[in-house]
């Protein structure tokens, strides 16, 4: 429903580049543009987000229920936008606002190496990058349930 949103709303607007299929040069598009589209797709998370931050386009969130990964490391309303599903209409509001007022501030953000790091999964893995982060979360995961489970059989 969102991405047929977008087509309907600015598949005529030279101001955005939107594709059906991804093409063999889709990555250096999304190099070359300031925003990059993140709408709700077929799965609960998409390449399109870590490829955008990677790439240095700033991620445009369209999902309402998504849940970011590593929030503990990284601030996504610093690298990136969310706009409600419902708000679509008025997404290239949205984006000439930011180009306005806070766009540089966001791009700096992206091109910061540990938010960048968190993203990467590197072989051998190393601290900080995604496979780090993954290993953290779960060890908070592992240590509520414990701490849980003990709670409730003191009771």
């Amino acid at each position: 429903k969102v991405r047929t949103e977008l087509l309907h709303h600015y598949g005529r607007n030279s101001k955005f580049y939107l594709k059906r299929k991804r093409y063999d040069d889709y990555r250096s598009e999304m190099a070359r543009s300031l925003f990059c589209l993140c709408p709700l797709g077929w799965a609960p998370w998409s390449p399109r987000l870590v490829e955008s931050v990677l790439l240095g386009c700033v991620p445009v969130i369209i999902a309402d229920d998504i849940r970011l990964p590593f929030p503990s490391v990284l601030r996504w309303q610093d690298i990136s936008l969310q706009v409600a599903e419902k708000d679509v209409a008025s997404l290239e509001t949205v984006l000439d606002h930011v180009v306005a007022t806070n766009l540089s501030a966001i791009q700096k953000n992206l091109w910061d190496p540990v938010k960048r790091k968190a993203l990467v999964f590197n072989r051998p893995l190393q601290e900080g990058d995604a496979t780090w982060q993954v290993l953290r979360e779960l060890e908070a995961l592992l240590d509520r349930s414990q701490r849980s489970r003990v709670g409730s059989s003191r009771r």
